[in-house]
């Protein structure tokens, strides 16, 4: 999942409810900043603490397996470990899908182009600017421990597989066969506008005109220590309740059916929607 690996993390615990919610401090403006007179003290300026809520949500799947199935099979465990692969590759993929929807429906800003991409990249950074997005300088491990390892600092930006030709041809892109180091590269990342500092990565979740640029609070989520770590879960034949030729629940009195299964804890959210900008791009 890529783009998880971009989102502030907040742990939950167990019995919390199905809420998940984020607070930051907003920026203070550069009108509460005062000219000094003597022995005259201004006005003061107050911190403002924002909320952002969002819902915490269940994803889950399952297969059944027979005796007669196990039977036929070289290796149970083989079985087993094939299955929660492929449940995992799906969930993951329905999960990250999610992901883009949000973020896209979530931007903050539009910005549209009639073909001058490379002028357009320069809106996108002025916009990621004038937000106060910070560059990303961490990107999270992966794995369940909630680590991160330094990456080069810079804005992301999410293309479409197709329209990711459209930024390689853009003045300034540096490739990134051509970086010069191997590590920490982002799955799918393409290049960098080196002038800009934005640093393309293609996803099979964009689709093609469309393209997502994110700052380092952009966007929250579960943390991969916490909840959303996906359960796999097998039922042996005779656990549970099998399912007749109609589809309906049985009992198991010969141990004939089993279930493979995994479910994950999820949430995610746009926490500043400045931070995300959305660049469609118009054929003309």
């Amino acid at each position: 999942m890529v783009l998880d690996r971009f989102t502030s993390k907040k742990s939950m615990p167990k019995k919390s409810g199905t809420n998940l919610k984020f607070h930051y401090w907003d920026h203070i403006a550069d009108t509460d900043v005062h000219d000094l007179v003597e022995g005259v003290t201004p006005d003061a300026t107050e911190m403002v603490r924002v909320s952002v809520d969002s819902a915490i949500k269940n994803r889950g799947a399952w297969v059944p397996f027979t005796d007669e199935l196990m039977a036929q099979h070289e290796n149970a465990s083989e079985f087993h470990k094939e299955t929660g692969v492929e449940l995992s590759y799906a969930l993951a993929t329905k999960l990250e899908k999610e992901q883009f929807v949000i973020a896209l429906s979530g931007a903050g800003t539009t910005i549209t182009t009639a073909g001058d991409l490379n002028a357009d990249l320069k809106l996108v950074r002025k916009a990621l600017r004038v937000a106060n997005a910070g560059k990303h300088t961490t990107i999270k491990s992966g794995s369940t421990k909630s680590g991160t390892v330094p990456v080069n600092a810079g804005w992301y930006g999410f293309t479409s597989l197709d329209d990711a030709d459209l930024f390689r041809a853009a003045t300034d892109f540096l490739s990134v066969e051509d970086y010069g180091y191997s590590d920490n590269i982002v799955d799918g990342e393409i290049g960098v506008i080196k002038s800009l500092g934005l640093r393309i990565v293609e996803s099979q979740n964009i689709v093609d005109g469309e393209a997502l640029f994110i700052g380092e609070d952009a966007l929250g989520s579960l943390s991969l220590g916490g909840k959303n770590t996906p359960q796999y879960i097998v039922k042996e034949l005779g656990e549970g309740v099998g399912i007749d030729g109609a589809g309906e629940a049985t009992t198991d009195a010969l141990n004939q059916n089993g279930t493979s299964g995994i479910k994950s804890t999820c949430g995610f959210m746009v926490l500043r929607s400045d931070q995300c900008i959305k660049l469609t791009m118009v054929v003309v």
